[in-house]
């Protein structure tokens, strides 16, 4: 039987700030109570500038989560969707992560392969409707080069959208497997690897 889990560290980039410019000089003027000088009112202008920085993150309910459970995924392979929903203002990236590099178990037997590859496929589609994907092996995830999105997301590694995606766009990750046809046949037994997900406003 092959299970793995699919777990999401999200990594936050949420930034606002505001920032309020003092008022600008005035010259010295003297204000009187009403009979007691001819100047009885100033005005005085006060210029407030504020401003809020993109965020990025999953949307309430959005990271995606989940795990797949199959047994025989050595004879029918498998594939399986989990849905991502953004709460991204602005581009972002989007980086996997493989404890595993594969489906694997703990024992290791002369003859026989411990290890099973699969594909991991990344598609994040924006709110005006232009979209990123990329499919890596598993084994990719988890060396961390030689994959556009292996690793962990930052404002320079990952799978870039290049625009905001705050809605339910249709984006998602698919994991899946042909039949196995490596010469070393594999041990019998449960079979598992874990994905971490994390995510970063893109500049």
């Amino acid at each position: 039987m092959a299970s793995f889990k699919v777990l999401v560290v999200p990594v936050l980039a949420l930034l606002a700030g505001a920032i309020s410019a003092p008022a600008a000089a005035h010259g010295s003027t003297t204000a009187y109570a009403a009979g007691q000088g001819s100047v009885n009112r100033i005005e005085v202008g006060i210029d407030v500038h504020a401003s809020v920085s993109d965020r990025c993150g999953f949307a309430t309910d959005g990271a995606p989560s989940g795990t797949v459970s199959q047994t025989e995924f050595d004879r029918t392979g498998f594939s399986k969707d989990f849905a991502i929903r953004l709460n991204c203002t602005s581009a972002s990236r989007i980086a996997v992560s493989s404890l595993n590099g594969g489906l694997a178990q703990g024992e290791t037997v002369t003859g026989y392969a411990s290890s099973a590859p699969y594909n991991v496929e990344l598609k994040m589609i924006a709110d005006n409707g232009t979209n990123a994907s990329a499919t890596c092996a598993a084994a990719l995830l988890k060396s961390g080069a030689g994959c556009t999105f292996s690793g962990s997301a930052s404002t320079s590694n990952g799978l870039k959208l290049g625009a905001a995606s705050t809605k339910a766009n249709g984006s998602y990750l698919r994991v899946s497997a042909q039949p196995y046809t490596d010469s070393k046949p594999l041990l019998a037994g449960s079979y598992s690897d874990t994905l971490t997900i994390t995510i970063s406003i893109a500049p």
